[in-house]
């Protein structure tokens, strides 16, 4: 795990992914503060999935995201190094004192311009390819979920799973019409994906600039106050969500051990017969709940 210290705002950030080895999956496995992933290679290509983790020193703030890629690395590489540090900024900048808070808006606006911001650096950088993402950002007793494409957070509350992101695929109904009014169209191949111009399943995302007049980088941003019964947040590629369901996953991290659900996960994933990346976070909210 690579860790890097970010100034002024004393950042600590800690980003990594499964380095690739000829003939062999990729596999990495990670024990941090209030956090744990496990992520696997997928047997069809370079691994394209990264993740990424900011907690700031001084208060009770946390950015926790998973990245899913596709096109190359080069994409899901600048994301996985970019949108965390971009979106904190951009929150402790709506900070003016510590007796009035940001507010909701603000803070929903702030996550929001850090997306499109690292999207269109991005895109200048000409880098080929795109990448999903699927992040949390915990402050004041709040957790933010923001999400492009097909990574998913879900959240335990008391034992029950809620998704608290929608997949931006092309299958979706209001997604298909925003591409259609825009000049672009949607087909359906006959292994059932939609894909947007013949080409891409995933209907929001980081780059894919040939795309980009319909493969937006717009997030959809939910805020969920933290309860007592908040229990833990899994953020995942659709690697492990194409053959688990949500309440399986939250089920799972219920009766395992914290240093195990992770790995658990994408076992079982693969087990499914997913040939995909794989890679699972679980967020323990308790700690932000005490």
């Amino acid at each position: 795990m690579l860790l890097i210290p970010v100034a002024p705002q004393a950042v600590e950030v800690a980003a990594g992914w499964g380095a690739v080895v000829a003939e062999k999956e990729a596999e990495v496995e990670v024990e941090g503060q209030g956090f744990s992933l496990a992520s696997r290679r997928g047997a069809r290509h370079a691994m394209e999935d990264a993740y990424g983790v900011i907690t700031h020193k001084d208060s009770q703030l946390a950015f926790y995201g998973v990245y899913d890629g596709h096109g190359g690395r080069a994409a899901v590489d600048f994301v996985s190094d970019h949108l965390g540090k971009n979106v904190v900024a951009a929150v402790l900048a709506t900070t003016t004192t510590e007796a009035e808070p940001p507010s909701t808006d603000a803070v929903m606006a702030a996550i929001r311009a850090a997306y499109l911001a690292t999207d269109s650096e991005l895109v200048k950088q000409g880098l080929r390819g795109g990448s999903c993402a699927a992040t949390a950002l915990v402050k004041d007793g709040d957790v933010y979920v923001a999400n492009l494409g097909d990574c998913r957070a879900v959240m335990c509350c008391d034992g029950v799973a809620t998704a608290v992101t929608s997949d931006h695929t092309a299958a979706r109904d209001d997604e298909r019409s925003r591409i259609e009014n825009s000049g672009g169209y949607v087909s359906c191949g006959s292994n059932g994906v939609w894909r947007v111009q013949d080409c891409l399943a995933v209907s929001r995302a980081f780059g894919d600039a040939d795309l980009k007049r319909w493969v937006i980088s717009e997030p959809e941003i939910r805020r969920v106050h933290l309860t007592a019964g908040s229990e833990f947040l899994v953020l995942a590629s659709d690697g492990l969500w194409n053959k688990v369901s949500n309440q399986e996953a939250v089920d799972a991290v219920s009766r395992s051990s914290a240093t195990g659900c992770c790995k658990e996960l994408v076992d079982m994933a693969r087990c499914r017969g997913s040939r995909d990346d794989i890679t699972v976070m679980v967020v323990d909210l308790k700690r932000f709940t005490i």
